[in-house]
């Protein structure tokens, strides 16, 4: 939520997600098509479903098409693995447009301060915090059946090792939860 409003998306507008079956991408592509955004979704081959599904209107394998390599060009492009900095992506950002570096580190930091200069874009990083009001607005939307948590696996505290092994492998679909008694 964060992200998306200091992007200040609005409807209409085409969104690429990358990451969109993480836990933070999927919940962008969920939040973006309630906006009424026209979403793109960059996965795997075997997550492309799972994508379409949480309300993505186009889906990009990345093991078989780079959209780097595209004409398409997007209002916003969020990167929430850090995968592409702000020189490898402002060509497929649309004048004015936003990229949301939610992954990233210190170069898109810099970034922020010189993408406007150079290519009349904005680069929006660092931390996200987690007010009350949005928790409560993520609820709400939850409750009324507009988003859906997306739980990949369940594992116990005694398993801490195994889930961080599994997270690390990059390959969850959505969040993984551990349950602490």
């Amino acid at each position: 939520m964060h992200f998306l409003r200091r992007a200040g998306l609005r409807s209409g507008e085409a969104i690429l997600v990358i990451g969109a079956s993480g836990a933070v991408g999927g919940s962008l592509v969920q939040l973006a098509k309630l906006a009424g955004a026209q979403v793109t979704g960059v996965a795997s081959t075997a997550n492309l479903a799972f994508v379409a599904a949480l309300g993505a209107a186009h889906v990009i394998d990345y093991t078989k098409r780079d959209f780097l390599r595209e004409t398409t060009t997007y209002d916003v492009i969020a990167d929430t693995v850090g995968a592409h900095s702000y020189t490898r992506c402002r060509h497929v950002l649309k004048k004015g447009g936003r990229l949301l570096a939610i992954a990233g580190g210190v170069p898109d930091l810099l970034a922020a301060a010189w993408a406007p200069i150079i290519g009349n874009h904005k680069v929006i990083a660092g931390p996200s915090p987690e007010p009350p009001e949005d928790v409560r607005e993520l609820a709400r939307l939850a409750e009324a059946g507009l988003i859906h948590a997306m739980i990949d696996r369940r594992y116990e505290f005694s398993q801490m090792a195994q889930a961080h092994a599994f997270v690390e492998t990059r390959r969850k679909r959505g969040s993984v939860v551990v349950h602490v008694t």
